[in-house]
């Protein structure tokens, strides 16, 4: 009987105990799952509570539960990086401490794999639902009115496009060794939410994504990092910066340049508004650091595109604000 490959599935843990019991949960559906060749890369983020006591001691249970522990260093895409170096499986899944998958997720997309040998990545139905147990989406590969499965396959260059302003599909998987270390989460800028772009630069390397019939639950914590007011929330708009370069470069952002262009304003001026909330706190390096980001942002705007997308007053309104930076901030400084 051919030995199965070693599969890795990489969880970040950061105040876990605390924030909603979620190393037990987590714990349970990872050491349950039917396929059993697994290592389980736990990476402690400088938790302050329980975390690490409680992982170190599912550790002591069971042998396939690695845990590390490092410093807090304020964002998840070090946390992520520091796990994807310690992964030696020659699959890698990528595993948030606050969803859920089925026993047989892991099984049946590395099936999945044996069925389709031309997949460098695949994912299960993404079920993204609200901590209510209402559902936001279903997603087979792309957004789907029903979690009946239909197999699909796409190549990875398409899956980059549809990301181009927004996310058209939303993968969550089972990748390749190789594919999934192409590109490290270590972002050359501490960002929220880097890894939306280290994600897609994964995603490019496969040859094809496809898909197959188990379940990931993906859940919407109303205190989690991306959806708290926090002075963080001013790198969407430079995540956005960065983006648009790239997608210029591989020749990817005009198709979808108005999809893009109208994000990026919203969040501009979430950005702005985020800014002038936390200013007063600011220490002055960062408030002119984050200045400078606003600006540099608003400078990338296509506000031609984003004026365009807007008719009647709406028209009149967006293009005197787009019209000049400062105005654009003092506006929004003082408006409530």
């Amino acid at each position: 009987m051919q030995t199965q490959p070693l599969i890795s599935i990489i969880t970040t843990y950061y105040n876990s105990v605390q924030l909603g019991d979620f190393v037990k949960s987590s714990m349970k559906c990872l050491q349950n799952q039917t396929y059993q060749n697994l290592e389980l890369i736990c990476v402690n983020d400088g938790s302050t509570d329980s975390t690490l006591n409680e992982l170190e001691s599912f550790a002591k249970q069971d042998s396939r539960i690695k845990v590390y522990t490092k410093e807090n260093q304020k964002y998840a895409q070090y946390s992520k990086a520091y796990g994807q170096e310690k992964a030696s499986g020659e699959f890698i899944f990528l595993f948030d401490h606050d969803d859920l998958i089925d026993f047989d997720t892991i099984e049946k997309c590395y099936q999945t794999f044996l069925s389709h040998p031309d997949l460098d990545i695949v994912t299960p139905i993404v079920i993204t639902k609200f901590t209510d147990g209402n559902i936001k989406n279903i997603h087979n590969i792309y957004v789907s009115d029903s979690a009946i499965f239909e197999f699909k396959k796409f190549t990875g260059s398409q899956i980059i496009k549809d990301t181009v302003g927004k996310y058209d599909n939303h993968i969550r998987g089972l990748y390749r060794k190789e594919v999934f270390k192409s590109h490290s989460f270590r972002f050359t800028e501490p960002l929220l939410n880097a890894d939306e772009i280290v994600e897609r630069l994964i995603y490019e390397e496969a040859r094809f994504i496809g898909n197959c019939d188990a379940v990931y639950t993906h859940y919407i914590h109303p205190d989690s990092s991306a959806k708290l007011l926090s002075s963080k929330r001013i790198d969407f708009a430079r995540t956005d910066y960065v983006l648009r370069n790239i997608f210029k470069e591989k020749g990817i952002y005009e198709n979808r340049r108005a999809i893009f262009e109208f994000i990026a304003y919203k969040n501009l001026v979430n950005a702005i508004k985020i800014f002038h909330h936390f200013s007063k706190d600011m220490t002055a390096e960062e408030y002119s650091k984050q200045s400078k980001r606003l600006r540099e942002s608003y400078n990338e705007l296509d506000k031609k595109v984003v004026i365009s997308q807007f008719a009647g007053f709406p028209k009149f309104y967006n293009a005197f604000l787009l019209s000049d930076f400062s105005l654009m901030s003092i506006f929004y400084k003082y408006k409530k």
